[in-house]
């Protein structure tokens, strides 16, 4: 059997661009994205964006390009909806069925489409403190 040397480094603050926040006292652990959202929202210029709240439009139905692909709105389409799945997949599922609505049309987006992801992003400012808490019971011996 082989032996590992290992060091202690404390409590763990970030995994993968997730912050991590422990409380003992109150028995809670949240994992939260923050800071990468705030990448997001520099990276596609959206700093003074208005908030929305929920993340698509009510009654809102995509509809297929009919016409040829913009190379262009392609790449910034998929470059969005890119930083949106990291998102859904650590820590904002909240986002997950829109993002994979906008993301059928991803080989051939429109320019609505791109609005309409970038309009996700908006939603996320307006809910950017948003995190997963696990809240831990009491463990009582009786």
């Amino acid at each position: 059997m082989k032996i590992w040397e290992c060091r202690d480094l404390g409590e763990p603050r970030e995994f993968l661009r997730m912050r991590i926040t422990r409380d003992r006292k109150r028995r809670t652990l949240s994992l939260d994205q923050s800071d990468y959202l705030e990448k997001i929202i520099k990276r596609f210029g959206m700093e003074n964006a208005n908030p929305t709240r929920t993340p698509l439009p009510a009654g809102y139905k995509p509809t297929a390009n009919k016409g040829e692909a913009n190379s262009t709105i392609r790449s910034q389409f998929q470059s969005v909806i890119g930083s949106l799945l990291y998102l859904c997949l650590g820590t904002r599922p909240d986002i997950t069925f829109p993002v994979i609505k906008l993301l059928q049309y991803g080989t051939n987006p429109t320019q609505e489409h791109l609005n309409k992801a970038k309009y996700i992003i908006q939603y996320l400012i307006g809910t950017r403190k948003y995190s997963l808490t696990k809240i831990s019971k009491e463990n009582k011996v009786s």
